[in-house]
C-alpha cells in the first residue's frame, strides 16, 4: 500500500486515534529490534517539547494491530486532520526528526489560557463608591 492508504482501510484502533484535531505521530517500534533500541530515546527526547501540541503514541508492534503502512520498525507516521502527510523509515538523524516534528506539528511552545486582570477596578469603584462605616444618621448628627 502506498501514502494514500484510504482512512477506513486502517484497523479500528487507529481510526480512532485520528479523529482529532491536533497532529498525530504514530512510532511504531518492536522490543527485539536493535535499532528501535536505539532509535526510542532520540526520539522521546525529540518529542517530549510537542507532547501539549500533538497527540504521540509509542506502538510496540507485537502487541498492537497491524498498520498497513508499517514494514519494517523503526517507522514513523506524521498524521494531521486524519490523513498521512509524512513517513519515515527509520528516524534519520535527531536533527532531521526534529525539523519533521517542527514542520508537521509546530511550535513548541504549549498555547497560554487568557490571564485573569489581577484588578478588577469597576468591582472596585462600585464597592467603594456604597462602602459605609458609619451609617449617614450617626455622620451628620456629629456635624
Amino acid at each position: 500500500m502506498d501514502l494514500t492508504t484510504p482512512f477506513a482501510a486502517l484497523p479500528a484502533t487507529y481510526r480512532k486515534a485520528l479523529k482529532t484535531w491536533r497532529p498525530v505521530i504514530l512510532y511504531f517500534a518492536n522490543e527485539h529490534c536493535p535499532a528501535c533500541e536505539w532509535a526510542g530515546p532520540i526520539f522521546r527526547q525529540t518529542a517530549e517539547p510537542y507532547r501539549h501540541r500533538a497527540n504521540i503514541y509509542m506502538l510496540n508492534t507485537s502487541e498492537t494491530a497491524r498498520h498497513p503502512l508499517v514494514t519494517e520498525t523503526p517507522t514513523v507516521l506524521f498524521y494531521k486532520n486524519g490523513r498521512l502527510v509524512k513517513k519515515l523509515k527509520g528516524i534519520g538523524t535527531e536533527e532531521s526528526l526534529a525539523r519533521d516534528f517542527a514542520e508537521h506539528v509546530g511550535k513548541t511552545k504549549v498555547p497560554t489560557a487568557p490571564r485573569k486582570r489581577t484588578h478588577d477596578l469597576s468591582w472596585l469603584r462600585r464597592t467603594f463608591r456604597t462602602l459605609r462605616t458609619v451609617p449617614r444618621s450617626r455622620l451628620r448628627s456629629l456635624c
